[in-house]
């Protein structure tokens, strides 16, 4: 420990009281190290005080409280990482009632894999800023591909509540610094408006082909035709709302409302709960219509009538009413067969691919500011992340160049 501690100061004389400062700490505040006769082990912390004197009283009357302790028959040994994080998986659930379960399960996980299988019964008191960063390195290093930025940014956030639970509960001094890269400015693939209308165009044909297979009603092989139907309403969704998929896993019928609009027309709301909580998401004209359908389609699936029809269900189901977990597969598969899998940079799309599309044909119709509410985040990512749009409109185009000389009229050779 010796390399972690400088400006050393025995209080006592006899080592039972040592006073330092950690020189991976930008504040020089002192910590104390406390041994004490009859217990085995040594207990660290902060002494929250820069000056030596202040920190010196600190030290002994928390010395004599140790003591004390001991003397009865108590034990000296810090609360270690995995008792921290026992009271921490208690204590979450309290504070994160408008999270998303999904979210909360992952976050536990992370912090699990990445830092309590790595430190274990140790102290928690005496991980140092070093410590961290070596285990947060071995969390990449045994990963079996390259983590994108994105993942270690999630990976850290997951790991600073739990460091932020410890020292709200005075069993660290700080947060430990776990440096990440930057997220790289990287979107998904978007469709453009004439790949869109492709896509969407495709999928009308695509649900009503016969499929191969043990035919059902009307021709069809029944299951096979309500996977496409289901898949066709969810890209339809999803590219008009810009949910994220984690969102939308979750809607059930009873989280949509409607919302008027100026000319008397209503439009859908979603009532969604993910990674940056609860919100409200209002959808494109002709959403209620793809809704409406999955409703007609569900409730003739079940042989229920509107007052029987349970609301509490998950929109996006299983025949069972158990919710469709991806749509990975599926939409790779229809993408391939459109040619619409690679955008012109060979870049794959993917279902994000949907929010992205959403986003690049609303920053031209809407202010920045409330497509960034709509869709839960901040505009300095919408700026970062869809300004590609922007140029591409044709009245910025237009303002742009207005004052230019007239250009030729005659069609481009591309």
């Amino acid at each position: 420990m010796s390399k972690f501690e400088i400006n050393k100061i025995d209080v006592r004389g006899d080592g039972k009281v040592i006073l330092y400062q950690r020189p991976d700490h930008k504040i020089k505040k002192w910590q104390t190290r406390i041994s004490v006769e009859g217990a085995t082990g040594y207990k660290v912390f902060s002494t929250k005080m820069s000056d030596a004197k202040d920190a010196e009283r600190v030290a002994l009357d928390k010395y004599f409280e140790l003591k004390n302790k001991v003397d009865k028959g108590g034990s000296l040994q810090g609360i270690t990482v995995r008792q921290v994080f026992d009271e921490w998986i208690a204590h979450l659930p309290l504070v994160t009632q408008d999270r998303n379960p999904d979210y909360i399960k992952e976050t536990i996980h992370k912090v699990q894999r990445i830092c309590v299988e790595y430190f274990n019964n140790k102290p928690i008191g005496e991980i140092t800023n070093t410590e961290v960063r070596e285990m947060f390195g071995e969390y990449q290093n045994n990963a079996t591909k390259q983590l994108a930025s994105a993942t270690l940014r999630g990976a850290r956030a997951s790991l600073n509540l739990f460091f932020k639970f410890a020292v709200e509960n005075d069993y660290l001094d700080a947060i430990p610094q776990i440096p990440v890269p930057s997220l790289k400015k990287n979107p998904r693939p978007e469709f453009n408006k004439d790949e869109w209308k492709d896509l969407t165009t495709h999928m009308r044909k695509w649900v009503e082909e016969p499929c191969k297979g043990e035919r059902g009603l009307n021709g069809y092989d029944v299951k096979r035709h309500r996977e496409r139907f289901y898949l066709q309403h969810y890209v339809l969704v999803m590219g008009n709302t810009g949910i994220r998929i984690g969102e939308m896993r979750n809607v059930r019928w009873v989280d949509l409302d409607k919302v008027a609009v100026d000319d008397g027309e209503e439009r859908l709301l979603f009532s969604v709960d993910g990674k940056t909580g609860k919100r409200d998401v209002i959808a494109n004209a002709g959403v209620e219509n793809y809704i409406r359908r999955i409703y007609e389609y569900r409730k003739d699936e079940l042989g229920v009538s509107d007052d029987k029809f349970d609301r509490t269900e998950i929109i996006f189901c299983h025949p069972n009413g158990k919710r469709i977990g991806t749509y990975r597969g599926s939409f790779e598969t229809l993408l391939k067969e459109t040619k619409l899998r690679k955008d012109k940079n060979g870049n794959n799309r993917t279902l994000y691919s949907l929010r992205h599309t959403y986003a690049t044909m609303r920053i031209n119709e809407v202010p920045i500011y409330q497509l960034a509410v709509n869709m839960g985040t901040s505009v300095e990512m919408i700026e970062d992340y869809y300004s590609h749009a922007k140029v591409r409109d044709k009245e910025f185009a237009s303002s742009m160049t207005k004052g230019n000389q007239k250009g030729s009229r005659k069609a481009l050779p591309f």
